[in-house]
């Protein structure tokens, strides 16, 4: 039966899930790669193979010396971490705001959450000795819960709109996170503009991102919401499957579709919340990894989801190796970086929507 080709489809249906599988593992052994070569470079160069053995707990060569071992552990590696689950993070809400928008030119953005926490993160800078006194308790994390907050606090709002509305439909949704985003962007043009310069310049460089400072603490923290996303994406994906297919054969097919897109938004804005807070704004990474990731896989969410994680690690780790290598002793905005590959990308999925080409 198989010379007649009566099995062909089965045949075709392995030959591209043994491909899919070839991409996958490529892929991982390819964020593998970039998280050796982020953790092994800084000031303190140590060479990839004795990361690789300090990492697995080779401890009979005396490669690494004390000083090394520490950077290792209480530096370089929860900087990776919170990198990774950063690039995790914001590629798995990208994804899922493309699904749930059905546009490939959507981001996290687009719900608001980025410019709340942006906003909240500006008058903590700027109007920090206005702010009460208890505020000011938690000290160095002040910044971080303060931008988290803002981000769930743009995300309520939108929601209520959006309830007002009369539903939360998608283009509900997208013009009231368009419209809290415009919001947001006044009032932070008008701090900006009473800020001194000090606060003018830790603003600028807050919004431009920083993997800079964090430690097990934070990789614990950001850890949480993301793996939380990382399962609700899973346990979802056949849903989604069918929301791509429009929303009223999604009901037809027993999606609960009001509830599915609480979740995502939700979920969206707690991830980001707690990503931005700890990096600040890392721009494009959202928009350019679920999309890379397409290319690479298809369209089917089952395997679309975890390549754009696996995509958004590789991103954001050689990303945060070039960071620190590039202008060294300095360091670069990650911001910039991703920004860098993300806007050439945009243009090219604007355009090719524009002639029709884009789903």
């Amino acid at each position: 039966m198989a010379i007649l080709g009566i099995d062909a489809p089965a045949l075709s249906g392995n030959r591209r899930r043994r491909q899919r599988w070839h991409i996958v593992l490529a892929l991982s052994l390819l964020a593998i790669v970039a998280a050796l070569a982020a953790i092994a470079a800084g000031p303190l160069p140590i060479a990839p193979l004795d990361v690789l053995a300090w990492a697995i707990g080779f401890d009979g060569q005396p490669a690494l010396g004390e000083v090394e071992r520490h950077v290792l552990a209480q530096i370089r590696l929860p900087r990776v971490v919170v990198a990774l689950l950063a690039g995790s993070g914001l590629a798995l809400s990208g994804c899922l705001m493309q699904s749930l928008f059905r546009n490939p030119l959507a981001d996290p953005g687009l719900i608001g959450v980025s410019s709340g926490a942006a906003l909240a993160a500006a008058i903590t800078i700027v109007l920090a000795p206005m702010l009460p006194f208890w505020f000011h308790a938690f000290g160095p994390f002040a910044l971080p819960v303060a931008a988290f907050c803002g981000g769930l606090a743009a995300t309520f709002v939108i929601l209520r709109l959006a309830d007002f509305a009369g539903g939360t439909a998608t283009v509900v949704l997208l013009l009231a996170g368009i419209g809290i985003g415009v919001i947001a962007e006044v009032a932070i043009g008008f701090l900006v503009f009473i800020s001194n310069e000090q606060q003018l310049r830790d603003l600028t460089f807050w919004r431009m991102g920083s993997l800079a400072g964090n430690g097990w603490l934070q990789a614990g923290i950001v850890a949480l919401p993301v793996s939380v996303i990382a399962a609700l994406a899973w346990s979802i994906a056949p849903a989604l499957n069918a929301l791509s297919l429009g929303e009223d054969v999604a009901r037809h097919l027993g999606v609960p579709v009001a509830r599915l897109q609480r979740l995502i938004v939700i979920a969206v804005a707690a991830a980001i919340g707690a990503i931005v807070a700890f990096s600040g704004m890392i721009g494009f990474l959202g928009l350019v990894a679920p999309h890379l990731a397409r290319l690479l896989i298809g369209h089917d969410h089952r395997w679309l989801l975890p390549v754009s994680v696996l995509v958004g690690m590789i991103i954001i780790g050689f990303g945060d190796l070039v960071t620190r290598v590039a202008v060294a002793p300095a360091e670069l905005p990650i911001g910039l970086v991703t920004g860098a590959l993300g806007a050439p990308v945009f243009l090219y999925l604007l355009v090719r929507q524009m002639r029709g080409g884009g789903a």
